[in-house]
């Protein structure tokens, strides 16, 4: 009764909407960058991502949760803030189930407005649209199963929007991957998975790179006496690997925090 009690409170917890003013270019936390991050349908079976939103956090990255359906209204606040910013920091979409669905979707309102993803992660997309050329790069974590022509209960391989495309890589668990797959793994719980969890975020960090060498970046090259430290424009203040071509990694790689 107890477990089912609190299964119950974070699942109602996770159907919090998300707040949009969070939505900026840029960050003061130690990892350049920020992941805004989506559940799935309703949002009470996604709580996971709400958990996975707190490591990437406690990891240095800027992270903010989102209910899926306020993917159009979080389409709409990256475009207003990215639009016209200047160098921003590395801008980063995970999503769940539906929620994966709409981070490719919120990818195409933004190839409309020319802003460019550096990083989409999908952990089990149901009825995905095509990966869009204005994403670096799509890491798609999914698992094929026996409920194939059910969406609901499983994810499927994505697609690139062109035949040559090299942004994006299809990582199937049960076949790819076994050494992120958990006893138990499904649909509902894929989210909640603690070895996905360190996979997402060591993912992120190849995208988000620690600060100080983020700020090097931005530096001009000449002349060597040019600005010390890069700031947002307009006085605004922030509030706190190569891709490989299109198919699946076959080979397991060490994950870590």
């Amino acid at each position: 009764m107890l477990c089912f009690a609190a299964l119950l409170a974070a699942g109602c917890k996770s159907m919090t909407p998300g707040d949009l003013t969070r939505v900026q270019p840029y960050s003061d936390r130690p990892m350049a960058g920020n992941a805004y991050l989506l559940r799935g349908f309703i949002g009470i079976w996604s709580y996971g991502i709400d958990g996975l939103g707190q490591k990437i956090d406690a990891a240095g990255v800027r992270a903010s949760v989102f209910q899926e359906n306020q993917w159009h209204e979080l389409a709409a606040a990256i475009a207003q803030k990215y639009r016209d910013a200047k160098k921003p920091e590395p801008l980063v979409l995970i999503g769940h189930s539906y929620g994966a669905d709409d981070t490719l979707r919120i990818a195409k309102l933004l190839q409309e407005e020319n802003i460019t993803i550096d990083l989409i992660i999908t952990l089990d997309p149901v009825t995905p649209p095509k990966v869009p050329s204005n994403v670096r790069l799509c890491y798609n974590i999914y698992q094929s199963n026996s409920l194939d022509p059910f969406p609901f209960f499983r994810g499927i391989k994505l697609q690139p929007e062109t035949e040559d495309a090299t942004n994006l890589i299809n990582v199937n668990i049960r076949t790819d991957r076994r050494d992120l797959l958990e006893p138990g793994t499904d649909h509902f719980n894929i989210e909640k998975n603690a070895r996905i969890h360190e996979e997402v975020v060591r993912k992120l960090h190849e995208f988000c790179p620690p600060r100080h060498v983020w700020l090097a970046q931005q530096r001009p090259a000449q002349p060597p006496s040019a600005a010390t430290s890069f700031l947002p424009p307009d006085g605004l203040q922030p509030d706190s690997v190569q891709p490989q071509r299109v198919g699946t990694a076959a080979t397991p790689v060490q994950t870590g925090p």
